[in-house]
């Protein structure tokens, strides 16, 4: 399974990457560098933070479900809990699911196979 990960925070890119050892992942630290890599390669998951530097993870995912190999892709946006129903309902209108951080913390000894 490959996963492209986007997040500004290395502690987070780390222990997603740790979290998920058996799948091929890769790393971005801004969404311009993820959303060109998910132009030109298919991804089987797509995770990313919702506040990412460069491009943001709005303009992003509607790029990728726009122009690129991942159109049907899922999207999961690693949120902070404190969204706006306007942002869930964006977020609903690029296909892509929300999870909060602290739904993230509950997954920790999650066994991906």
């Amino acid at each position: 399974m490959r996963v492209l990960v986007a997040h500004r925070q290395e502690a987070m890119l780390v222990a997603i990457k740790r979290q998920l050892a058996k799948w091929n992942v890769e790393l971005f630290d801004n969404g311009l560098d993820a959303l060109l890599a998910a132009r030109v390669v298919s991804f089987d998951l797509i995770l990313c933070g919702i506040d990412l530097p460069v491009l943001t993870s709005i303009e992003m995912v509607r790029s990728i479900r726009n122009f690129s190999l991942n159109k049907t892709t899922p999207v999961i946006l690693l949120a902070d809990g404190s969204e706006t129903e306007e942002h869930e309902r964006i977020y609903g209108l690029l296909n892509a699911n929300l999870l909060t951080m602290d739904e993230v913390e509950e997954m920790k000894n999650l066994e991906v196979k």
